[in-house]
């Protein structure tokens, strides 16, 4: 099941409102950009790509320049903590420290 936060922020300008829907949109874009980055490294070399790597992957994306950088960095900081999480989940299933038998990354290619 998925989880998503609604906040409503009032006392806005149109202006303002349509600025924050714009960097809401570049932080979810940036926060994908460096999901994929991780992703298609961990299938091409089979290993966990760091956040400094991920970093100078993905600096001189149009959504990390359109953003502050502190905002940016901390995205991608929130990609890098996820997959690190999801990392040590399969180092525990696959040491019988975790239940969850299936735990698995999938590639996005149907026949995979």
């Amino acid at each position: 099941m998925y989880l998503a936060q609604s906040n409503q922020i009032k006392g806005l300008d149109k202006s303002e409102y349509e600025a924050l829907r714009e960097m809401c949109r570049y932080a979810k874009n940036l926060y994908n950009v460096g999901l994929y980055s991780i992703r298609q490294y961990f299938f091409a070399e089979g290993r966990y790509l760091r956040y400094e790597s991920t970093y100078r992957a993905v600096k001189d994306n149009e959504n990390y320049v359109l953003l502050q950088a502190g905002v940016s960095q901390q995205i991608l900081k929130v990609v890098d903590r996820s997959f690190r999480s999801f990392f040590n989940l399969l180092k525990k299933a696959k040491k019988g420290e975790y239940r969850f038998h299936d735990v698995r990354m999938r590639s996005s290619h149907p026949a995979d």
